[in-house]
């Protein structure tokens, strides 16, 4: 067996387990949506543990009568450690607003199914971890191998701990405005680098026979749509806290939201206009034109659930697919400008 043999077997090792990685932590984007959907980010009120056993319980029955206030005592333990923190980095006022803010101090009450729906996310958390090891494993044995994907590999990994410390912050702050679409925004930056160290080794989509420029900018276009879309599902639930979600009609209360929100819901039609356009004037047989009718299906689909949201106030179904539909176009975009960029 040759050198050359064993190294692309070792490159197809690392590009399979590249791929689980990566579609583990694309996972995790649609298990977040589903526990933020179902009102599930405190169902577990201490981390990494839930009600303090590895795995949630079933019934209340086999909790302590006095719970609630056991982890809530242990929630505002943390809760302090991090505002100190705040305090210590010039955030003060910011720190105060946490201190201060009533939801801060609310006892979670036992719930088996959200309960058991966020334990499910934070297994598949450890899951990504324990595949992003192996990743790492392979890079560093074969170092002479994958000299080129190192950097990419470590920022994927260091996002992935930066984001799950950050989920223990969720949980400390009570699921506080900010911390939630951050852990959010940062989990596609780890997705990313992985995507990234991958995609250097063997090609995930492969190249572009002509150089496109399109994809050069239209991923970052999605990537600011979806920073606005996280924006705006904060004022969604500001709007639900104070019970000003739907307006007299039973629809959305867009009236009560910014321009970004404004801004998020018509840049869609933009990207549409934009890829039938392109649809209509690249040859038949072009394999490129397949990726514009993708990209034209997920932004359509996105449309039409944005249009659900508004019509419907939010129902917890159209959260998810939006989400889903929305990462995975966000996902394909960046697959197709990493792919432009090898022409």
């Amino acid at each position: 067996m040759t050198n050359e043999t064993v190294l692309n077997g070792i490159q197809k090792l690392y590009r399979r387990i590249g791929i689980y990685t990566s579609s583990s932590v694309f996972l995790l984007f649609l298990l977040g949506s589903l526990v933020r959907a179902t009102g599930s980010g405190m169902g577990c009120p201490d981390w990494p543990k839930c009600f303090g056993q590895l795995a949630p319980p079933f019934t209340a029955s086999d909790l302590p009568d006095n719970y609630q206030e056991i982890f809530l005592k242990k929630r505002l333990a943390k809760l302090e450690r991090f505002t100190n923190t705040l305090d210590k980095l010039g955030m003060s006022e910011r720190a105060d607003l946490i201190r201060k803010d009533p939801k801060m101090y609310a006892p979670e009450a036992f719930h088996p199914v959200k309960a058991w729906i966020e334990y499910i996310n934070r297994l598949f958390g450890v899951l990504s971890g324990l595949l992003a090891v192996a990743l790492g494993g392979l890079i560093f044995w074969k170092s002479n191998d994958f000299k080129r994907v190192k950097w990419w590999y470590l920022l994927g990994f260091v996002f992935l701990i930066l984001n799950a410390w950050l989920g223990s912050i969720v949980v400390t702050t009570n699921l506080l405005p900010g911390i939630v679409s951050l852990h959010f925004l940062l989990a596609f930056i780890c997705l990313f680098g992985f995507i990234k160290s991958v995609d250097v080794v063997q090609p995930i989509i492969p190249n572009f026979t002509q150089p496109n420029r399109d994809f050069n900018w239209f991923w970052l276009f999605v990537w600011a749509v979806v920073i606005l879309g996280t924006w705006s599902r904060e004022q969604v639930d500001v709007l639900k806290g104070v019970s000003m979600l739907a307006d007299d009609t039973g629809k959305l209360n867009i009236s009560a939201m910014d321009m970004w929100f404004a801004v998020h819901r018509y840049a869609p039609f933009l990207m549409l206009v934009f890829l039938v356009s392109r649809i209509r004037n690249i040859q038949l047989n072009s394999p490129v034109k397949n990726h514009y009718w993708a990209l034209a299906v997920l932004v359509g689909l996105q449309i039409i659930l944005g249009v659900v949201h508004i019509w419907f106030t939010v129902p917890a179904w159209t959260q998810v697919l939006h989400v889903l539909v929305g990462s995975a176009l966000l996902t394909y975009s960046f697959l197709l400008f990493l792919s432009s960029k090898r022409v």
